[in-house]
């Protein structure tokens, strides 16, 4: 085959991973970076904190003082997982970005991605089982049903018993 003497440039994509700090979020970002990552791709680790469901019904009945230790204790487990996940992107050498999303989840991680022209959005999946997915809802379905660019949701290895 001839050479053209064109360059062709590998544009990657703009991938959203959405974390929460748990083990199947941690599998998920894993899982894309041995089997999906390309150099080329723009990394963006979203955590979407639920704090305000948290704090909305202590809001009512706690001092300042207990709202304030709670924010901070919140804002210190965020640092965790953001540290977390910076290791982990770091091992794999993947340049990314640490972004801050909220309440709710699902809908702001699929506004994040519309806003910000993602091209794919990566989440772990809980496994809850289909009582608790109906009553609650389930982050992961959220995004699937109501994304505007294609979705992978990552089954935990352990969560695979849990499908009948």
């Amino acid at each position: 085959m001839a050479d053209s003497g064109q360059t062709v440039t590998n544009s990657g994509k703009k991938v959203l991973i959405a974390i929460d700090g748990s083990k199947h979020s941690h599998f998920a970002f894993e899982w894309y970076a041995e089997t999906v990552y390309k150099p080329s791709d723009e990394v963006i680790i979203g955590f979407c904190s639920e704090i305000g469901t948290h704090l909305s019904a202590t809001a009512v009945q706690a001092s300042p003082a207990t709202l304030h230790a709670l924010v901070e204790k919140h804002e210190g487990k965020a640092k965790e997982i953001f540290d977390s996940f910076d290791k982990i992107a770091n091992k794999y050498n993947i340049q990314h970005k640490l972004e801050r999303l909220h309440d709710p989840p699902g809908e702001n991680i699929v506004k994040f991605a519309h806003e910000n022209n993602v091209d794919l959005i990566i989440a772990g999946s809980r496994g809850h089982g289909t009582l608790r997915r109906t009553i609650m809802g389930s982050v992961s379905d959220y995004i699937v049903h109501h994304s505007h660019v294609p979705v992978l949701i990552c089954k935990h290895k352990d969560e695979h018993h849990k499908i009948k």
